[in-house]
């Protein structure tokens, strides 16, 4: 499978029990929510959209974030995971490449914001390849956020 013909399709009831079914590696298992859990988060944040990470036709990670801005001008991602048996292919990289692109589009979108367990410094790598640097601030938990800005704010 390529990475460049990563694309995101909305989880529907169609895909939803494959998205499910996609598991991170055993040591990462604290590092991320289940994709249960994220879907059930996506149902009652109805701001949020989850989305299957596809390469060619197979289901490859979830990422939810943001389908509408905050009011300072940020969409998050919610949420992000690519399967065990997928990753170190790209796949998450060109994945965050596309949600990028998708909220780009966006004439409000001044900044994107993610993140992360504190542990997790491969996420942090990921994020920082993408483009995203620290910001210094914390999640209430004491996770790190991270931002990538948009290039016209």
């Amino acid at each position: 499978m390529d990475s460049s013909n990563i694309v995101l399709l909305p989880i529907s009831k169609e895909n939803e029990m494959e998205c499910i079914s996609l598991k991170p590696k055993e040591d990462q298992i604290n590092l991320v929510a289940s994709n249960s859990d994220s879907l059930e988060h996506a149902k009652k944040e109805i701001t949020s959209r989850p989305y299957g990470i596809y390469a060619d036709d197979n289901m490859v990670g979830f990422v939810l974030f943001d389908n509408e801005v905050y009011s300072d001008g940020y969409y998050w991602i919610l949420r992000f995971m690519i399967d065990h048996r997928f990753q170190g292919n790209g796949y998450g990289k060109s994945a965050i490449k596309q949600v990028i692109e998708f909220l780009k589009k966006r004439n409000d979108c001044r900044e994107i914001r993610v993140s992360h367990v504190p542990s997790n410094i491969v996420a942090n790598a990921l994020y920082k390849s993408c483009g995203f640097e620290e910001t210094g601030e914390f999640e209430e938990c004491g996770d790190p956020i991270l931002r990538y800005r948009m290039i016209n704010t």
